[in-house]
């Protein structure tokens, strides 16, 4: 805040809160209405679940080595997965 003023900033305060407390309440309430109707409606659940994941990003380029070893660039999802589908198993293996 700019001012120094006491009473703007209690008004201030104030109102902060008054918006924090009906913010927590809308959210308690979504989270009600989602909980008491995901057995007859699954799909809102899983509409309110896919909204609040944080990733939604794509795996980035890679880089692989071709048939003569080449390094190449793989950026199709198809190309990726096959890539990957390489890697993994060279790196982890069963102990015995």
């Amino acid at each position: 805040m700019e001012t120094q003023d006491k009473v703007i900033f209690k008004k201030y305060k104030s109102a902060r809160n008054a918006v924090l407390r009906e913010i927590i309440k809308i959210t308690r309430d979504e989270q009600l209405d989602v909980a008491t109707h995901c057995k007859k409606n699954p799909n809102k659940f899983w509409n309110y679940e896919n909204s609040k994941r944080n990733s939604k990003s794509a795996v980035g380029d890679l880089f692989s080595t071709d048939a003569h070893s080449n390094k190449v660039v793989v950026s199709t999802d198809e190309e990726k997965a096959k890539a990957l589908g390489m890697h993994l198993p060279r790196v982890f293996t069963i102990e015995e």
